[in-house]
């Protein structure tokens, strides 16, 4: 069974642009940066175990 996490995606201001579930960390990533209408995300943000929300890395500007 494939446990899914929920990312979130901020722009430069921390607000939130979209949320998508993926099963790993590198798919979160790697989908923000393929995705040409998503150019004003800067970072990416997925929910804990504890509920709160925790850094999952950096896009490149």
């Amino acid at each position: 069974m494939t446990v899914m996490v929920r990312y979130r995606y901020l722009d430069a201001m921390g607000d939130v642009v979209t949320e998508r579930e993926f099963d790993d960390r590198e798919a979160a990533l790697a989908w923000a940066v393929e995705d040409d209408e998503l150019e004003e995300v800067q970072r990416v943000e997925y929910l804990g175990p504890e509920g709160d929300w925790r850094w999952a890395g950096a896009l490149p500007i």
